[in-house]
């Protein structure tokens, strides 16, 4: 810190004159400090190394020994200027944490000063020594985050792109997650500032001119928005993507199953007590879905139909358990509660509109969160920042644990809505954000604003997670404030950017792609959907799954243009390998055949899925190059043809040499 306390052996004009050409300071400015009454006036804080040893030098060269004073101070740097800006957050000029994880962990960076505490009399005075306690320093902490910078510069860097793409949007914010540990990866919003720098308006977007003449409430009013972690502290309306979390409870309850066929009908729009809702596709109804199709299609009227079956107060059991009532984050930023209907007072039409993410408020780490407990087998863990805690006098490291919340849904119901997400990607509205050799799984969104604040835009997002099995990454992508005229769809605007981040961040993290493996087939390619051909006759179902690549098994000997088919193993809309064996069965056929499993332990992926097939038996593979080292069912189980036998592949570890 400089100060400059008023002395009469030194020229005022002088010193306005050395201090304007060092430091930022106008001549005029200076002039101002040294006329005033003060007779000590701040003239540099936080001050760099190097302009101290430049004003050392003037001073020496100006023969001034009294009058300026350099006092000892610290300030806080930031080495990645822009990176993270809005979730690391700035500390004030007294070193006090300001905002983002600064404020919200500044007792834990700050240390504390030692201090003598003692008993006084009510002047002041100390009246005995004998209770005397002295309470000795403390340093601050170290924080060490769960953020990689790689993806974080990832995620800011396609973010940014997608801003400029889209250039009616207002904001935009990325979460990355781990949804086993409730590690964040990576946590951008958009527009950023530089740390270093955090008072620059011209990241407001405002120009020089229009600044100056801003009221000193609207100049800060401006930069308190500028530097807002919209991920916790912003809520917003989620749109379709709320529906993974309705589909949810609708399995877990009972009420609905993945794939029984025309459970929702979609006309174009739904009518609720006198109000007729619309489909987003009003101009060409859905008809008749079954579940995964109604997600696939992103179809409003049959979650209206599903959310209104559920119930209100069983969607908000389940809403409570997922965290969307609590402040999710608030050791990242000062979260928000997300904010529905008053459960005593909703109605038909907004029960109706919570079904589809419409007129309800989430914060996009809630909305993660959440979908993070469907991809971790239905349990719920508690969003992580900081990775652990070092004391910086004893070095001891204080590590911070993943906090599994709860179990919300069943092992069951995540498997399936995982299963469903796929198919939203591979044959839905996701269909921008596949990605070559990995399995994707996702769901858009596209929020419209409400009535008489149509200027605040529609909000295009979507979630993806990858892989299937075993999930290792979450990702939310929301857009902001686009304007009806241009491009607002989830799938166009949000699903292109979870693409390109993932394209980069899966290969990072070492997750095993397809596409690199010698062993199997690239997933988009080697993925299909048992079709449904029971009541065909036994040569139309032959016809139609040979023709997507199956092979078919079937024993029975009659006319193939007349016999119906009654049976089919697998099951319609199950997922399984291009190639795959389907039994038919006819009323001609008394019994199903059964066959033993073989054993394939030990064997590679490529024998493996050969033995299988010889005995008219499917394979699903969790991992990518290896050797099986275990299978369900297991060896000599009686199933039936077409059933599929999970196995797991792994390295085959070998002695170290």
């Amino acid at each position: 810190m400089v100060k400059y306390a008023n002395s009469k052996t030194v020229e005022n004009e002088l010193i306005a004159e050395g201090m304007s050409n060092i430091f930022d300071v106008t001549y005029d400015e200076m002039i101002e400090k040294l006329d005033s009454k003060k007779s000590v006036v701040i003239v540099e804080r936080k001050v760099e190394k190097e302009k101290v040893d430049e004003l050392k030098k003037w001073m020496v060269d100006n023969k001034i020994t009294a009058g300026i004073n350099i006092d000892e101070d610290s300030k806080r740097y930031y080495p990645y200027g822009e990176l993270a800006s809005n979730l690391i957050g700035f500390c004030g000029t007294d070193n006090s944490g300001q905002t983002g994880l600064e404020e919200r962990w500044n007792t834990v960076l700050t240390g504390r000063v030692g201090k003598i505490v003692t008993t006084t009399d009510v002047k002041g005075r100390a009246i005995s020594d004998q209770d005397e306690q002295f309470v000795a320093s403390e340093n601050g902490s170290n924080l060490y985050l769960t953020i990689d910078t790689k993806i974080q510069a990832i995620a800011e860097k396609n973010l940014e792109k997608a801003m400029f793409e889209n250039s009616t949007a207002k904001t935009g914010n990325v979460i990355i997650m781990n949804p086993q540990t409730g590690d964040i990866l990576a946590m951008a919003s958009y527009p950023d500032y530089n740390l270093n720098n955090p008072q620059d308006y011209l990241k407001t977007g405002y120009t020089e001119e229009d600044w100056k003449n801003l009221e000193p409430s609207d100049k800060s009013a401006n930069l308190l928005e500028l530097w807002k972690n919209r991920n916790v502290t912003g809520t917003y309306e989620p749109g379709s993507t709320f529906k993974l979390l309705v589909a949810a409870i609708g399995l877990e309850e009972g009420i609905v199953d993945t794939d029984s066929p025309g459970v929702f009908n979609c006309t174009g729009s739904y009518h609720v007590v006198d109000t007729d809702i619309a489909c987003w596709r009003w101009y060409l109804p859905h008809n008749y879905q079954s579940l995964r199709e109604a997600l696939e299609n992103s179809c409003n009227p049959a979650f209206m139909q599903l959310g209104i079956k559920i119930g209100a107060k069983t969607l908000y059991k389940y809403f409570d358990a997922f965290e969307l009532f609590n402040k999710v984050g608030n050791d990242i930023a000062k979260a928000y509660n997300g904010q529905f209907y008053d459960l005593n007072k909703i109605a038909k039409v907004e029960l109706a509109t919570t079904s589809f993410g419409q007129r309800i408020e989430i914060s996009p780490l809630q909305l993660i969160s959440a979908v993070s407990a469907l991809c971790n087998d239905g349990i719920l863990v508690k969003p992580k920042i900081v990775k652990q805690i070092e004391n910086t006098d004893t070095g001891s490291i204080e590590v911070v644990e993943t906090e599994k919340i709860r179990q919300v849904v069943s092992r069951e119901t995540a498997d399936n809505i995982k299963s469903m997400m796929l198919s939203v990607v591979t044959d839905g509205t996701g269909k921008n954000a596949r990605i070559d050799g990995y399995s994707i799984g996702g769901k858009s969104g596209t929020s419209e604003p409400r009535k008489g604040k149509e200027k605040e835009g529609y909000v295009a997002s979507f979630i993806a997670i990858s892989p299937i099995e075993n999930t290792q990454v979450v990702i939310l992508v929301t857009i902001n404030g686009l304007a009806e005229s241009a491009n607002h769809q989830g799938g166009q605007v949000a699903a292109p950017v979870a693409h390109d981040i993932l394209k980069e961040v899966l290969p990072y993290l070492n997750v095993a792609s397809s596409a690199t493996s010698e062993n199997s087939l690239d997933i988009e390619d080697n993925i299909e959907f048992v079709p449904d051909v029971k009541d065909m006759t036994l040569n139309d179902a032959i016809s139609t799954l040979q023709m997507l690549g199956f092979t078919v098994v079937s024993k029975s000997t009659g006319d193939a243009n007349a016999l119906l088919v009654t049976e089919q193993m697998p099951k319609a809309k199950v997922s399984v390998e291009k190639g795959s064996i389907v039994c038919l069965y006819t009323s001609e056929d008394t019994e199903k055949v059964k066959v033993q499993v073989p054993n394939i332990k030990g064997k590679n992926m490529i024998e493996a899925r050969k033995i299988l097939k010889q005995n008219n038996l499917n394979i699903n593979i969790e991992g990518d190059t290896g050797i099986v080292v275990s299978q369900d069912p297991t060896y000599e189980t009686e199933v039936e043809q077409g059933s599929i036998i999970d196995v797991v592949i792994k390295q085959e570890l070998k002695d170290a040499q």
